[in-house]
């Protein structure tokens, strides 16, 4: 029991000392959209002869209940010209009927594309995007969901960073509103992974402590992640990786594309948009278990090795530690002399993960009550992997807005 005791706690120290890394490195490198920026002002970002056409591609089914708040932020935007195109994917609702209201009215101009039947082979994002490619006009496209809106300086931040760093690519994590307290146990789990796991700036800069530059090269695209939610291409870039046609079948095709950029050579940076973009992705614990069903295991490439091991590590690095801490004061689970007195290092592993919570929280402007519920997201996650696993071996179909993916 002792040496196990050991081996596990040697693990998690591990972990949490690398996390920890991450961590520090996100401090400094993961960047948000310049919040104070914009192109009315006298600083001399860029000169007027420098701001880019633009394309804004919103695809949308059923957002009937987002639609309207992100098109009138983008009608208050300070950029000085944009199109925007919205494609209805087969909406049921009044989406189409409320960007063509909207369309009459706005200041730039909208364009609403009625989406044409899906091929086989495609996903029904993936062939929104697509769709939306063929119609873009401008140099720079940025794809935005629904369920997103942006500050009135949103666009003109967004080209300073891509202007600034000489981006071909990038994407944004946008500020998540988390309103009830599923949304807050879970998507905020969800969104500390970023923070904790993935160092952001190495898919822009390979990392350091890789001796030969040539192997830097080729580890730079697995630190490559985007989100769907905001994802902004250089046309030319667009065009030279495929764009969605290249990942017309990926339930994940965010990451995907992130990392064929990488591997084309191309530059690319991570962002985030506290004060500039937000979204609220889910509004029910319904909607949470449905969205992120259908791509968990996809996040993990569909292999079983990755996803497994995770699922096991993730029970010993944040459960284990605080099962022994309650067990001592409860008498719950009875400990004997020998592991009792490893009780101290079952309560400092038990604090890191809380402690990266709340620092996690502080960064990104979350509620407190997001590093309480650190423990009660891990164990959600637990559920969801049985579900996804019941899902996989029995076939089992699962839907996302209407639709079997």
């Amino acid at each position: 029991m002792e040496i196990t005791l050991l081996i596990l706690y040697s693990f998690a120290s591990v972990f949490f000392l690398f996390t920890s890394f991450v961590i520090l490195h996100n401090k400094r490198h993961f960047r948000k959209l310049h919040s104070g920026f914009h192109v009315n002002d006298d600083s001399g970002h860029l000169q007027k002869e420098e701001y880019p056409d633009i394309s804004i591609l919103i695809p949308a089914r059923n957002e009937e209940n987002n639609i309207s708040k992100l098109l009138e932020s983008l009608e208050n935007q300070d950029y000085p010209t944009m199109e925007i195109l919205v494609l209805d994917d087969g909406s049921t609702d009044q989406t189409a009927s409320i960007a063509e209201k909207a369309s009459q009215t706005s200041r730039f101009p909208i364009t609403v594309i009625h989406g044409e039947k899906r091929p086989d082979g495609w996903l029904g994002k993936n062939w929104a995007c697509h769709q939306l490619s063929r119609n873009a006009a401008g140099k720079i496209w940025i794809f935005l969901d629904a369920d997103t809106w942006l500050s009135p300086h949103g666009v003109s931040s967004i080209v300073y960073r891509m202007h600034q760093y000489q981006l071909d690519f990038s994407t944004v994590w946008p500020h998540q509103v988390m309103r009830t307290l599923p949304e807050k146990t879970i998507i905020s789990t969800v969104y500390a992974t970023i923070a904790t796991y993935l160092p952001t700036n190495y898919c822009y800069k390979a990392p350091w402590w890789i001796p030969f530059p040539s192997l830097r090269e080729k580890v730079k695209p697995l630190f490559a992640s985007a989100c769907g939610q905001c994802m902004v291409f250089t046309k030319a870039c667009y065009e030279t990786i495929g764009g969605h046609s290249t990942v017309k079948g990926e339930v994940v095709e965010d990451v995907t594309l992130a990392r064929i950029v990488v591997k084309s050579g191309l530059t690319m940076r991570m962002f985030h948009g506290t004060d500039t973009i937000w979204c609220r992705m889910y509004r029910s614990h319904k909607e949470i278990l449905q969205g992120l069903r259908k791509n968990f295991f996809a996040g993990f490439g569909n292999r079983y090795l990755p996803f497994f091991a995770s699922w096991i590590g993730h029970i010993v690095v944040y459960l284990i530690p605080p099962i022994i801490f309650i067990s001592e004061f409860t008498g719950l689970i009875g400990i004997t002399g020998e592991t009792m007195k490893y009780s101290g290092i079952a309560v400092i592993l038990t604090a890191i993960p809380f402690l990266q919570r709340l620092w996690a929280g502080l960064f990104l402007k979350w509620p407190l009550l997001t590093a309480l519920l650190h423990i009660p997201g891990v164990l959600w996650f637990q559920m969801l992997a049985l579900i996804v696993v019941r899902d996989h071996f029995f076939h089992s179909t699962v839907q996302w807005k209407g639709r079997d993916l």
